[in-house]
């Protein structure tokens, strides 16, 4: 029952919500009630509250990283809430991020004691919510894949594309098309042709908004996957070489097109004020001592000069946990990465290549160059890196 609720969630989320809901309604609050189902009370107790010694019955995450999060979250709330009085309603739109970096605490406890394979769901469950928010991006501007490159496409700020998920499928879909592609087996030939549509339908959205990073990580990765795997077997080289050459001739004005699109905006907006919102962040936080070491609190607003306007956000995870949680905030997420990072190092194979490519597009991105680690989808991408791990969850 539990499995199925969070299944329903991340579904509702990809139909309904969207990564950066600007008035969060009933949606959200039933995406919320279905994650809890799963999750349970008890477990989100022991996690948000500091339960340290039940949680570590689950043995699941290290607890120098639980005792991280718990401070993190209540040094921060206690700093924007109390110290500086930052509005309830901007703290409220830090913690829930703050939250879904930290999902796997919650999650790992829940997958442990299901009866389903979440190694084998999850990644899937994420690719297919990628799906169907470029599907929803394409009818919300009202265009076929065949009008990308044209120009520049908006939404209505519902910025469907950049949730980590699409960029996730763009690359776990085409890859995952060779990856479990077999000549014998008609069935297979189906699938990987389903997976092609659906991650050129994903990669399609990212050229429609001209987003450079992830299009531009995804070739990366295709060029590290299809040349390790070319070299091991000469009919999935064929089949890069198919895939390629029919990319190249039923969508070669709309690809060369998104190219010059994207050069364009290289050219002319170049890092598009990132580099001065890291040197506004630094200022923020060197006032004080204070600052420098716990930033200033969940729902603190800052001038951007990107914006030219105080925001509660950045475009990097990085320089969003040193303004909010301040050295000690940002000391706590570098080791936390550092143990994901670690976990998958250790399961480095061709097997796990996909979907550590695939999770690591997104991953990347929300670290340095777009708000997308604030959303859902990114903390079940860490999540699925973890799981690579946890032979006993697959």
């Amino acid at each position: 029952m539990g499995g199925l609720a969070f299944i329903l969630a991340l579904l509702i989320y990809a139909i309904f919500s969207a990564p950066f809901p600007a008035n969060p309604g009933m949606t959200e609050v039933l995406i919320a009630v279905l994650l809890i189902l799963f999750v349970s009370l008890p477990t989100g107790i022991f996690v948000i509250s500091g339960g340290f010694t039940l949680y570590r019955r689950y043995d699941t995450v290290p607890m120098p990283l639980h005792l991280g999060f718990f401070v993190l979250l209540w040094l921060g709330l206690l700093n924007g809430g109390v110290i500086y009085r930052w509005d309830s309603t901007d703290i409220l739109r830090d913690l829930i991020p703050c939250v879904y970096l930290f999902v796997p605490l919650l999650l790992l406890p829940a997958m442990n004691r299901s009866k389903l394979k979440w190694l084998s769901i999850l990644p899937w469950l994420v690719a297919v919510m990628g799906v169907i928010l470029s599907i929803r991006f394409y009818m919300e501007v009202r265009i076929s894949p065949l009008d990308i490159g044209k120009m520049y496409y908006f939404d209505n700020f519902l910025y469907l594309p950049y949730d980590p998920s699409v960029s996730f499928a763009g690359v776990f879909l085409p890859i995952m098309a060779v990856h479990t592609w077999k000549s014998s087996n008609p069935l297979r030939w189906l699938s990987s042709l389903a997976m092609l549509i659906g991650g050129f339908l994903a990669l399609g959205s990212l050229m429609a908004v001209a987003q450079r990073a992830p299009l531009g990580l995804a070739v990366l990765c295709f060029a590290v996957y299809f040349g390790l795997s070319s070299g091991r077997s000469v009919r999935k080289l064929l089949v890069i070489l198919v895939i390629m050459i029919g990319a190249g001739m039923l969508a070669q004005e709309q690809i060369s097109s998104s190219f010059d699109l994207l050069l364009s905006k290289q050219v002319n907006y170049g890092a598009n004020g990132k580099t001065d919102e890291l040197a506004a962040v630094l200022q923020e936080t060197s006032k004080s001592v204070y600052t420098l070491l716990l930033g200033i609190g969940w729902g603190g607003l800052f001038f951007d000069p990107t914006y030219m306007s105080e925001v509660s956000f950045t475009h990097s995870a990085f320089t969003f946990l040193l303004l909010k949680g301040g050295v000690i905030g940002l000391t706590v997420f570098l080791a936390y990465l550092s143990w994901i990072s670690l976990k998958c190092l250790r399961r480095v194979n061709m097997n796990n290549l996909p979907y550590m490519l695939a999770a690591g597009v997104p991953i990347m991105i929300g670290l340095f160059f777009q708000p997308s680690f604030k959303t859902l989808s990114y903390g079940m991408l860490l999540t699925v890196l973890i799981l690579k791990d946890k032979e006993s969850i697959s």
